[in-house]
């Protein structure tokens, strides 16, 4: 149950304007946070439970309820978001097919939930945690991450499309958030 305190706190929160982070929430507190605050949301590294069936990932319906509230959802590149079935310390990236291309699969999984490209981008994840072993596999420094782009564009994604995602999306939010 949600008490007065925390109902104070997110009050101040939203006040500040501080931006909830709703990446690691379980689905229950996920859609607490939605009726607790009127602040800004983001998804700072999270991807698609209907390509990878877990608990951490976004159900359409939370990826819809995010949208509603002008979230933007940065995709995550580890490895058991990408693709189902991973298994750490037995997987490879070779192995199990962890590729930018599946990654870009939860891009477009997003853009076609909310009907747009305004509501995703890149979070990464890539904070040192895990190393390429629990990555796509054509992931050798964090400057692959400019590979994306051209994959998007091989996919049909408009320039400015292609921008939004690379960039435009998460600066446009925090000018919104931060107004």
């Amino acid at each position: 149950p949600i008490t007065d305190e925390g109902r104070a706190i997110d009050r101040a929160m939203d006040a500040l304007h501080m931006i909830h982070d709703a990446s690691h929430l379980a689905e229950e507190s996920f859609y607490q946070l939605l009726d607790l605050t009127n602040g800004p949301l983001i998804a700072s590294h999270s991807n698609c439970r209907a390509l990878v069936p877990h608990n951490r990932q976004f159900s359409d319906d939370q990826i819809r309820a995010l949208v509603d509230r002008g979230a933007v959802i940065g995709v995550a590149l580890d490895a058991w978001m990408i693709v189902p079935g991973w298994e750490r310390g037995r997987s490879t990236p070779e192995s199990a097919g962890v590729t930018l291309d599946r990654l870009i699969d939860h891009i477009d999984h997003i853009c076609q939930v909310a009907g747009s490209a305004r509501h995703v981008g890149i979070g990464s994840d890539l904070d040192g945690a895990f190393g390429q072993e629990q990555t796509a596999s054509e992931i050798d420094t964090i400057a692959d991450l400019a590979r994306i782009p051209h994959l998007l564009r091989a996919r049909g994604y408009a320039e400015r499309d292609i921008e939004a995602v690379a960039h435009g999306n998460f600066i446009g939010f925090l000018r919104r958030a931060w107004a």
